[in-house]
């Protein structure tokens, strides 16, 4: 044991169908299998598929025999990964210090936010709530010491001290120590029953009749042996892709796919701190054509999943598809400059949110040409001082001098006897580097309705006098 370290693990029993449930709308009976000994048997059930009798171990002939409206998908060991790593980011946001502990389960160091959570009991009861929200069902464990955490994880028991674990450990049964089969079988055949026997054996005899790994598992459970871990961190870029168990062309299934992805994006730019401006998303085809692919923008970086819902869901109305889909990749782009929104001072609503929201609503329906907004550039010549660009994005003027409100497409010809010159001159001359060079003595001037006039006269390349602009 080195200093005050407590652990908790985290145990994902049902993993294989929490990851397709992730992706799958269904409320009846619906269970995960896979090939073993080559036939198909199911692994995990749901509770209305457990209440009609179908069991892990099963047969899916004989499950299905039994509930012929049984809903049974092929296990997805890739979808149980990134499920797991779900299950860390909503870890990380309790503790710096996470490792994942496959097939199904993660520990993290927690003695040090005990006191910004409430206390452990208050910090685990929230970490449960939350993967429960997510839609991952877990038991929590707790001990000084990893291994033995993961352990007890399995079980749903709490040991704070090593004196508790020794005794908790003591009392277990070999069948709880989830070792390999063969090992199990051995050492029940020799007629060792609880952890308690088990210790009683001399080490060099545990090592020579059941092999060394077994006394490595021990000593570490026991706080021996250092437990090695792998810390696990947040990736720098958020990428996540999904496959469907069944293709589908549906835009409500689509959705619901969408929903479950946007969760876990809103988790990992919380944890990273970072505001969204865009995702890229790709929608693979079932029958291996090239995918569709289409890109939401936000007006404002930040983030809001029920308005980016509602952006995919304009963008998928507008795709044909030609095919069901049968994945999702989703790739954002994010920015670490986060600026929360300021709220009202008495209402406590944010109000400056509507113009971004609309923003956003009409680039999805026009497309990202369809919105445009405007930006100075540094160049002196008025007609190119200025350029496109997505709404969002425009900068303030620097210039300080005064301009007009509204710059003619084309300088118009004009008689020096119509206008009445008022300030100026102020002389342009530049663009000589790149073939566009000019010379201006620009003016204010008023014609005779008294408007006032952004005239100049021009020496080069053309001569005489021109209105380029309106004030008012």
């Amino acid at each position: 044991m080195r200093g005050n370290r407590l652990w908790a693990g985290v145990h994902c029993p049902a993993l294989a169908l929490d990851a397709i449930e992730q992706v799958v709308a269904d409320d009846g009976p619906a269970a995960v299998h896979e090939q073993l000994l080559g036939q198909a048997r199911i692994v995990q059930a749901n509770h209305p598929a457990l209440e009609q009798g179908v069991r892990p171990g099963q047969r899916l002939a004989a499950a299905l025999a039994i509930l012929p409206c049984l809903h049974s998908h092929a296990r997805n060991q890739r979808a149980e990964r990134q499920l797991l790593e779900q299950v860390a980011l909503v870890g990380y946001d309790f503790s710096h210090q996470v490792a994942l502990a496959p097939p199904d389960g993660i520990v993290l160091e927690v003695a040090g936010s005990r006191r910004l959570r409430g206390g452990i009991s208050a910090l685990l009861e929230t970490l449960t709530e939350q993967l429960h929200h997510r839609g991952i069902a877990v038991r929590l464990g707790l001990a000084p010491v990893p291994a033995a955490a993961r352990l007890l994880s399995r079980l749903g028991r709490r040991a704070p001290t090593l004196a508790e674990l020794h005794r908790q450990l003591a009392g277990l049964s070999i069948d709880r120590l989830a070792l390999e089969p063969k090992l199990a079988d051995l050492l029940s055949g020799c007629g060792v029953k609880t952890v308690a026997e088990l210790m009683k054996l001399p080490t060099a005899e545990r090592a020579r009749r059941f092999g060394p790994s077994l006394n490595r598992h021990l000593e570490q459970i026991h706080g021996c042996l250092e437990t090695p871990l792998a810390h696990w961190m947040p990736a720098q870029r958020f990428s996540l892709r999904l496959e469907l168990p069944t293709a589908s062309d549906e835009v409500s299934a689509l959705v619901f796919v969408f929903r479950r992805i946007l969760g876990r994006l809103g988790d990992w730019l919380r944890i990273r701190d970072q505001a969204l401006t865009g995702l890229n998303v790709s929608l693979e085809r079932e029958d291996g054509g090239s995918p569709l692919s289409f890109r939401v923008s936000l007006a404002r970086p930040g983030f809001d999943g029920e308005r980016l819902l509602e952006l995919i869901g304009l963008k998928l109305e507008q795709i044909h598809l030609p095919a069901a889909v049968d994945a999702i990749a989703v790739k954002a782009d994010s920015t670490d400059q986060h600026r929360p929104p300021q709220a009202d001072l008495f209402s406590a609503h944010n109000r400056a949110d509507a113009w971004p929201a609309l923003l956003d609503r009409l680039g999805a329906r026009l497309g990202e040409d369809g919105l445009a907004g405007l930006a100075t550039r540094s160049d002196h010549r008025p007609e190119r001082s200025w350029s496109w660009v997505s709404p969002g994005d425009s900068s303030a003027c620097q210039e300080q001098r005064p301009r007009p409100t509204w710059l003619l497409p084309e300088p118009r010809p004009c008689k020096p006897e119509q206008i009445r010159l008022e300030e100026g001159p102020e002389r342009i001359e530049t663009g000589w580097w790149d073939g566009q060079d000019c010379r201006r003595d620009y003016w204010i001037a008023r014609d005779r309705q008294q408007r006032r006039l952004w005239v100049f006269r021009e020496y080069k390349p053309r001569t005489g006098w021109f209105v380029h602009g309106i004030f008012d």
